[in-house]
């Protein structure tokens, strides 16, 4: 079977589920939130969407993906008092149906929107920059909230910080390793974090794995932490 009639075969027919990783605050340690991240039989999801990307299926998969983590969180008659943060790539907030799909979306999840992060996954080169920021825009009006993923690893980090004025900003797992022993990544840290404070932008210090580094996580200021320490990913309920 090809790639394409696989991925098409993987989207129509639901083959695919996700897993979340819950957030900390780190004032209290009370979780704040959790990602979602795809998983398939197909493959790794970082296969699964550069793939998506090549046979131009990457709007289609990430979008259906995005209404099926709703239905399931917020279908349950259970009360949601975490953020959720849905990983979205650039190329699908710039994509000519994207306003329809969210307006649809908003519709239907009217009173759950303050409580969805898009995180925009930081590794595209964005040439239309203007219109992802509009497009942001729109999001924000709807009253959905921000974060920019990767900080340190993706395209431009820092100009999408300032441009797009998120809620939330994730530095990527290399700042975490090893952070305790690193005064490098430690001062860096801190310039990051004196500036999205002024600014009003919550840090999240990704891949934790060791108490010495969230001890010195903390310490340094980051408001949320995520990684295999506090929390391993676990499958959503269907």
């Amino acid at each position: 079977m090809s790639t394409t009639l696989a991925l098409e075969k993987l989207i129509e027919e639901d083959r695919f589920y996700h897993y979340s990783q819950a957030l900390y605050n780190t004032k209290d340690w009370s979780k704040i939130g959790a990602e979602i991240y795809l998983r398939s039989e197909f493959g790794e999801a970082d296969m699964i969407f550069r793939q998506a990307k090549i046979v131009n299926k990457l709007f289609e998969l990430e979008t259906k993906s995005i209404s099926k983590v709703l239905q399931t969180f917020f279908n349950e008659e259970i009360l949601i008092t975490y953020f959720l943060f849905i990983n979205i790539f650039p190329s699908t907030i710039l994509h000519q149906s994207f306003p329809s799909f969210i307006n649809k979306m908003s519709k239907q999840f009217n009173s759950k929107r303050q409580m969805i992060v898009f995180e925009i996954v930081n590794t595209d080169y964005v040439e239309n920059f203007l219109l992802l920021k509009e497009r942001i825009n729109l999001l924000k009006d709807l009253g959905y909230l921000i974060a920019i993923d990767e900080i340190g690893k993706g395209w431009s980090s820092l100009d999408m910080i300032i441009e797009l004025e998120p809620n939330f900003i994730k530095l990527d797992q290399f700042f975490s390793r090893n952070l305790s022993s690193s005064d490098k990544k430690q001062q860096m840290i801190k310039s990051l974090i004196q500036y999205a404070h002024h600014v009003g932008i919550k840090v999240i210090l990704t891949g934790i794995e060791h108490e010495t580094d969230l001890s010195i996580a903390k310490l340094l200021g980051v408001d949320i932490c995520q990684g295999y320490l506090l929390a391993q990913p676990k499958p959503l309920l269907k």
